[in-house]
């Protein structure tokens, strides 16, 4: 049997410079890649794109008649106890915080988990502190109760010895309580074996919640947007004048909207694609579908052959799709305040 990797990219988290005050950036996530192969192909890829989801359906084929054994990967986005940090995550206090699933040939399948807890800074190499974790009985996802739980059992000396190097932060709050917050990134993927049959179809279904960034205001259509800003805009969503006259005019709304009963605000998701080139040959056909859930939102992405198919659902069909750029979006929400 020969043997691959197949892995599901995850991208270092991205967000379009904006004031710092209410940004938050999200974590981008991607699609199946395989490991440089001439042997499997991705004769087709569907992918669905919206705030609430992001499901991807591919058809591989073993071009050969040898069965291919290989490594379904998927990484997740690094996380730091710091939810600050982030934008928003699904389930934070679980493994599985994006909540994916996975499915092979229509059949659901629990895939393994590998997770690994390292000091990052900058300008050194990363330390793996997984053991040290370990050791005191401390879980590695910095998120849930039960790290909180594990760092309070510690005694004083142990706390402070993990400040001291670097692996908690003490914060004292406004009310005079102290939380050790924790500082470390985890490193987490599931993983699953699988064989790709001589000269057959394999049809695999991934699935997770997006990590969405976003803006509390609104910054594209504001009067003070200057031409750089502008530009990043125009050239990561593909903003054309007639959307940029509407974020204006949901700008001027809501400025002018005292009593604050109007809001209009920016969320961004990123779909890293762009890294999923190395099968055999270019994805035979693909088909991407953006919703944007309500039919108020404003949306934008770079996108040829754009159609809408339904009162919320745009679509764009490829064949040999090579990738050239990560996939974008720019959604322009609207609500009322309370």
């Amino acid at each position: 049997m020969r043997t691959l990797t197949l892995v599901l990219a995850i991208l270092a988290a991205a967000s379009l410079p904006v004031r710092a005050d209410d940004s938050t950036a999200e974590l981008a996530a991607g699609g199946l890649v395989l490991e440089k192969t001439d042997t499997v192909a991705l004769i087709a890829e569907d992918l669905y794109l919206s705030e609430k989801a992001v499901r991807i359906d591919d058809r591989f084929r073993n071009r050969t008649d040898a069965d291919v054994e290989t490594n379904i990967v998927f990484p997740m986005p690094d996380i730091t106890g710091d939810l600050d940090r982030h934008g928003s995550i699904p389930d934070p206090a679980h493994d599985n915080f994006l909540r994916f699933t996975i499915e092979i040939d229509g059949q659901s399948v629990t895939p393994e988990i590998e997770q690994r807890a390292f000091l990052l800074r900058n300008g050194k190499p990363p330390i793996e502190i997984s053991d040290r974790l370990r050791a005191l009985s401390i879980p590695l996802v910095p998120t849930v109760e039960a790290t909180e739980e594990a760092l309070r059992r510690l005694g004083e000396n142990q706390r402070m010895a993990l400040i001291q190097a670097g692996i908690l932060e003490r914060q004292v709050h406004k009310d005079g309580t102290i939380a050790d917050v924790p500082l470390w990134t985890l490193k987490s993927k599931f993983w699953r074996r699988q064989v790709f049959p001589a000269g057959r179809e394999i049809a695999i279904r991934t699935s997770y919640v997006p990590s969405l960034g976003g803006l509390s205001s609104l910054s594209y259509g504001s009067p003070d947007l200057d031409p750089p800003r502008k530009a990043q805009y125009v050239n990561r969503y593909c903003t054309e004048p007639a959307f940029e006259k509407v974020a204006q005019a949901l700008y001027r709304r809501a400025s002018a909207d005292g009593s604050r009963s109007f809001q209009a605000y920016e969320r961004y998701l990123t779909y890293g694609i762009t890294s999923g080139g190395n099968g055999a040959g270019p994805i035979g056909t693909f088909r991407l579908v953006v919703d944007k859930g309500d039919p108020a939102t404003q949306v934008a992405f770079c996108a040829a052959n754009l159609k809408k198919i339904g009162p919320t659902t745009f679509e764009t069909v490829v064949k040999d799709y090579v990738p050239k750029r990560d996939i974008d979006i720019l959604f322009l929400k609207t609500g009322t305040g309370d």
